[in-house]
């Protein structure tokens, strides 16, 4: 289902100065290979986002697995709204979201996406009765999800694994031992809000003001390996303005797209950067539905760190308050750091946008 990535992500086709991202090979890190590693460091340090490179027998498939999965998911989004709905369960990590739940990246508008979530598969009942608990985690999932429970548990686990060696790797390289080692802020018998999440970003004009893209942000968790054959992605770039502000991420099939998040920033003592992105409408979007996969690391619940206001706090904590100003206005958002984890400075998080051409 997948078409050949356009040349441009703009209707007129014209050239675009594209983010210079390194790209890493998972298969040299897995191997603990030093050159490949302190490339990874450094990328996590200076820039905070990475391509992946998922070809060699290490990656275990992964892109193939995201296609199966994505073909699914995107069978069920075509489905009546009325229907997707009966899966909306209130939750940040699991079921439903519908168009429009949260602000979107022009002042005033709303997002323009839609997403269905999974939570760690080996913590969640499959298929269990409905409950009066909004949002446990065992609420009925679509049958696109059940009826293929095997492949979707296949996925977030080989994703999970590939999450676990990049921690593991970054613990090597600052030297830490025991308790202190990032990957073991994942434990797998250990509750957390990481999530296995489908976006789908409904066809639209380039030129809308309405349902728009996904605002600006950082991710909340540790790392995030995200899988998008399309154009949407940017990244902003710190110190400059205007057309320059925004960088757009090129497209790779065959590579995953890796960003460091707010917690493991704030774990490693902010020597690992998170990096400020959105996304917006691109050409794609004129010929059809946008769609990306994400598995969102987030680290277990009770991890402490001291965060971008200043405050020690858990990690869950972090994440439901980062997820409520994210549903919150424009002028709310810009009142603190939370909605970009204190990477942007003052003049850039009160800045108003009132349009994303650029």
């Amino acid at each position: 289902m997948m078409a050949p990535v356009l040349s441009s992500p703009y209707t007129d086709g014209r050239s675009v100065t594209t983010k210079d991202m390194k790209v890493i090979s998972f298969s040299r890190v897995a191997e603990k290979d030093p050159q490949e590693v302190a490339r990874l460091l450094s990328a996590a340090e200076n820039e905070g986002f990475f391509y992946l490179d998922l070809a060699g027998k290490e990656s275990n498939g992964l892109w193939e697995k995201y296609l199966n999965c994505l073909s699914l998911m995107a069978q069920w989004f075509e489905k009546p709204i009325e229907e997707k709905a009966k899966f909306a369960y209130n939750s940040d990590t699991y079921g439903y979201k519908h168009l429009g739940a949260q602000a979107g990246p022009v002042e005033n508008s709303k997002d323009g996406f839609e997403t269905m979530r999974r939570i760690e598969a080996d913590k969640v009942p499959i298929q269990v009765a409905p409950t009066n608990v909004v949002a446990s985690g065992a609420e009925p999932m679509p049958a696109a999800v059940t009826d293929n429970a095997e492949l979707m548990a296949d996925f977030i686990n080989v994703s999970r694994f590939h999450v676990t060696t990049l921690l593991s790797a970054f613990s090597d390289a600052h030297k830490l031992d025991g308790a202190a080692r990032y990957e073991n802020f994942h434990q797998d018998a250990a509750p957390s809000n990481s999530s296995l999440s489908f976006h789908r970003y409904p066809k639209c004009s380039t030129i809308s003001t309405e349902n728009v893209g996904h605002n600006k942000h950082t991710d909340a968790g540790t790392l995030t390996v995200l899988f998008a054959s399309q154009w949407g992605l940017q990244v902003q770039c710190p110190g400059k303005q205007g057309e320059e502000e925004w960088e757009w991420v090129r497209p790779m099939p065959g590579y995953a797209i890796c960003n460091v998040g707010d917690s493991l920033r704030f774990l490693s003592s902010m020597k690992l950067r998170s990096i400020v992105h959105r996304v917006v409408p691109s050409a794609d979007q004129e010929q059809g539905h946008r769609y990306s996969v994400g598995w969102f690391a987030r680290p277990a619940h009770g991890t402490k760190f001291r965060d971008s206001e200043g405050r020690v706090i858990r990690s869950d904590e972090w994440f439901s308050q980062k997820f409520d100003v994210m549903r919150g206005t424009h002028e709310e958002q810009r009142g603190n750091t939370l909605l970009t984890g204190g990477m942007e400075d003052i003049a850039q998080r009160t800045k108003i946008e009132l349009s994303v051409q650029n």
